[in-house]
């Protein structure tokens, strides 16, 4: 998988800028993945990851807890 970083420019109606010099390249391939990383506050991040991280939690893992 290849990977391309750039700023994009979100227009009104929610659309992302591509550059012109990406745009040749996405005609060759149907699907690609986006992420986007948002300015925000640490708190937030901390919230997300936390749970995350307690999605894969389970009661067997309650073993260590006294530890």
């Amino acid at each position: 998988m290849k990977a391309y970083e750039y700023v994009a420019e979100v227009s009104p109606e929610g659309h992302l800028s591509i550059p012109d010099d990406l745009k040749d390249k996405l005609s060759h391939t149907p699907k690609v993945r986006v992420m986007l990383l948002l300015e925000d506050d640490e708190q937030s991040w901390n919230r997300f990851a936390r749970s995350e991280f307690l999605k894969g939690y389970s009661e067997k893992d309650s073993v260590y807890d006294g530890l």
